[in-house]
C-alpha cells in the first residue's frame, strides 16, 4: 500500500506520508464538488432543459442524456488484478458517465474495474432504478445508449443492421449522432 506513492514523493521532494495526506485531501476535495457539479436530472424543470438541448441540437425527443463507458488507466491493483484487466490488455477501472448535450457531465460510476462489461455496470446503478422509476410515474424520458447497452424502454439503444432508408436507419443515423456527446465529453 502506497508503493507508487514512494515513487510520486522522491519525484516532487516530498515524503509518502506527505504524498498520502495531499492524495487524501485532493480526493475529498472533488467528492465535495462532485455532487455541487455533477447532478443527474431531478425535478421537471432540470429534465426539460435537458430534453430541450437534445430535441432542439438533434431533434431527438425525450433524451436526458447519453450514456457510455470508458477505460481509465491504472497502476496494477495488488489484489484482484483479473477485475481490472480490461479486453485491451491493460488494467483500468471502467468508468460510466452520463452527459446532456451540452457535454456537462450528469452522472459518473468509477466503481467498477476493467473487466467489467458496460452492461454489467449499468444492471448495478442506482441509476437504472432511478430511470425505470420516472417510466412508471410516466415520465417520458430515456437515455441514449451504445448496443453494449441492453435496449429498454427508458434506454434507447442503435438498430443494427437496420434496412437501408427503413425508418430504422434513420432512427439510428440521429440516435448515433446525438449519442455522440458523450463520446465528445470523454475526449
Amino acid at each position: 500500500m502506497g508503493s507508487y506513492q514512494k515513487g510520486v514523493a522522491n519525484e516532487v521532494h516530498m515524503n509518502q506520508k506527505s504524498v498520502s495526506r495531499c492524495i487524501r485531501e485532493v480526493t475529498k476535495a472533488l467528492n465535495e464538488i462532485s455532487n455541487k457539479w455533477i447532478q443527474f436530472p431531478q425535478t421537471s424543470t432540470q429534465r426539460t432543459k435537458i430534453k430541450q438541448g437534445f430535441y432542439t441540437k438533434f431533434n431527438f425527443p425525450g433524451v436526458i442524456g447519453a450514456i457510455d463507458c470508458t477505460h481509465v488507466a491504472i497502476v496494477r491493483p495488488a489484489a484482484d488484478v483479473l477485475c481490472f484487466y480490461n479486453r485491451k490488455g491493460f488494467h483500468s477501472l471502467n468508468v460510466q458517465m452520463v452527459c446532456d448535450s451540452d457535454l456537462r457531465i450528469t452522472n459518473v460510476n468509477a466503481k467498477f474495474g476493467g473487466a467489467s462489461h458496460d452492461s454489467h455496470i449499468w444492471a448495478s446503478r442506482r441509476l437504472q432504478s432511478h430511470m425505470e422509476a420516472l417510466q412508471l410515474s410516466g415520465k417520458s424520458v430515456w437515455l441514449l445508449g451504445d448496443s453494449g447497452y441492453p435496449q429498454r424502454i427508458y434506454l434507447m439503444t442503435p438498430i443494427l443492421n437496420a434496412e437501408p432508408g427503413s425508418r430504422g436507419e434513420n432512427y439510428t443515423r440521429v440516435h448515433v449522432k446525438a449519442r455522440n456527446c458523450i463520446e465528445r465529453a470523454f475526449g
